[in-house]
């Protein structure tokens, strides 16, 4: 079998053994059903789906969305799957290397026939593969419990409820190449933990509040409250802030999202999904440049680094 997919094996039976992974995944799925439970009288008589303006400030991120009981259930707790989904990548992958040089058993391995790059391939794949099985279990936990309660649900929404699930592990393997990095940044894995953890949170609660202060300043002095040089410089601010809101992670997962569930006002249904593909092919590649870039540079550290 081949060295990296042995490493990921072992990666993936360690990891969920982990008291921090199996605390995570109770809390996901905890606050998940608590959020189906609270709001199942509104989403089994919610009547009609139809599309409304969605606009989560926090990441700027704005969009028509068609508002079935799961895409509405996507919205109201976008908070949530946002953080724990950079939470928990990061927390995964911020001790994958310096735990195993602290601990003297990346010298042990690479004493085998086993080269640096199938070590920290094996790890990405072994915690990316756990990423994805949590996933997917969280989202068929989700449809088990709406099924339960009543909630009605259709082949369409369930389709691209997968896909926002999709998604989401890219967003999610985001953080993990984010927090792989930071394990050979540091040599001590509660400093690359803190640090990885930290950026996660921020990141996803924070940087929009830092955005918004930010923006202006960067506009210039504002002009007087209805003027037309006030209007220019709204959208001054304006572009600064969608500038800024393009360094982050969240706001290309939150938007991606947004377009998979968007909606067509006129038609009162999704949009076509050659569409939404259209609208958030930005936001996915900027996704995929943010998973391989991070993880591009912790192999080359890696690679080059000494382990003693």
């Amino acid at each position: 079998m081949n060295p990296a997919w042995n490493i990921a094996t072992k990666e993936l039976y360690t990891a969920v053994k982990s008291k921090r992974f199996i605390v995570i995944m109770a809390l996901y799925l905890l606050i998940f059903g608590l959020a189906v439970y609270g709001i199942k009288d509104y989403l089994i008589q919610m009547g009609v789906p139809r599309v409304e303006s969605n606009e989560l400030g926090l990441w700027g991120a704005t969009g028509e969305v068609y508002m079935t009981p799961l895409s509405m259930l996507f919205m109201i707790n976008m908070m949530i799957i946002t953080i724990i989904g950079a939470v928990l990548g990061a927390a995964l992958g911020a001790d994958a290397i310096n735990r195993e040089v602290e601990t003297g058993t990346a010298k042990v391995l690479l004493g085998h026939p086993v080269y640096r790059d199938e070590v920290i391939n094996g790890k990405f794949i072994g915690m990316g593969i756990l990423i994805v099985l949590t996933n997917i279990v969280v989202y068929v936990a989700i449809v088990a419990v709406m099924l339960m309660l009543g909630i009605p649900m259709d082949g369409d929404s369930l389709f691209r409820g997968f896909l926002a699930i999709l998604a989401t592990m890219l967003y999610t393997l985001t953080f993990l190449s984010i927090g792989v990095l930071f394990s050979t940044l540091f040599k001590k894995p509660e400093t690359s933990m803190l640090a990885a953890v930290g950026l996660a949170i921020f990141l996803t609660v924070f940087y929009g509040i830092v955005v918004g202060i930010v923006a202006p300043k960067l506009a210039g002095p504002e002009p007087p409250w209805g003027t037309s040089a006030h209007d220019v410089w709204q959208e001054t601010v304006n572009t600064w802030m969608a500038r800024l809101h393009f360094l982050n992670p969240a706001h290309h997962y939150v938007q991606l999202v947004q377009y998979i569930f968007g909606g067509d006002k006129f038609l009162n249904y999704y949009l076509p999904l050659g569409d939404s593909f259209t609208y958030g092919f930005n936001n996915l590649a900027m996704l995929l440049v943010m998973l391989f870039l991070p993880f591009a540079f912790a192999y080359i550290r890696f690679m080059t680094s000494d382990i003693n």
